[in-house]
């Protein structure tokens, strides 16, 4: 019987202390691996929103932006369609409605603000004053202001709006802003927009491009 009751008490001995540190720290190595994939899949999903939203906000801007420069106009023959050419700021005459023999051109001024948002103003002609005279000066005539995107990170290596002539190899029009001889040579504007609405973990920049060519620009709708 001796060495039988040997057996039962060699097996029933409890853990050592080694043997709880071990376990300890091989459950501390599990839970940080479940918790680095579990850290990582959220920093993916957050990416992957403020992305969409990037690109969401990015669409939203190009399409305003692009659409209303495609309508600039001379308001006369031999003038410039555009009053400012910067590099984040433009302001041009501008065939809104489809039909520009009944209501003038408008003036249009965009531009980024202090809050990295993209605004936008759209004056009518000043009450009064006709065409091809349009003036746009009248203090009373305020011009409506509308809020067309946030989240602008363009920063100076980088301009919203880059202009170019007419040559057979388009030739960039510089320095911005552009004088009156250069913004008669106007005859198209790239369009770069750099949107992040974050830099919360590294978010990156996303980034739309586009070149308006200006059709407006050899048409004379304004009647005099």
């Amino acid at each position: 019987m001796r060495p039988f009751r040997k057996r039962m008490r060699v097996t029933e001995r409890g853990s050592t202390l080694f043997e709880l540190a071990a376990v300890l720290a091989l459950m501390g190595i599990v839970l940080t691996s479940v918790y680095g994939g579990i850290d990582s899949l959220t920093n993916a999903t957050a990416g992957t929103d403020s992305r969409l939203v990037n690109l969401n906000e990015a669409r939203t801007l190009m399409d305003v932006a692009t659409k209303d420069v495609r309508t600039a106009v001379r308001l006369q023959a031999g003038t410039s369609a555009f009053v400012i050419a910067n590099d984040n700021e433009i302001m041009f005459y501008a065939n809104l409605l489809p039909n520009p023999t009944v209501v003038p051109p408008r003036r249009i001024h965009i531009y980024v603000d202090a809050q990295s948002r993209l605004i936008e103003e759209v004056m009518a002609p000043d009450a009064g004053s006709v065409a091809p005279n349009y003036t746009y000066v009248d203090p009373n005539n305020h011009p409506s202001i509308r809020f067309v995107g946030r989240y602008v990170a363009n920063d100076a290596a980088h301009p919203i709006f880059t202009y170019y002539d007419n040559s057979a190899t388009p030739q960039k029009l510089t320095p911005t802003p552009l004088n009156s001889q250069n913004l008669l040579a106007i005859h198209s504007v790239q369009i770069l927009l750099m949107i992040r609405r974050s830099a919360y973990r590294n978010t990156g920049f996303t980034t739309l491009e586009n070149t308006v060519r200006l059709p407006n620009l050899d048409f004379a709708p304004v009647i005099t």
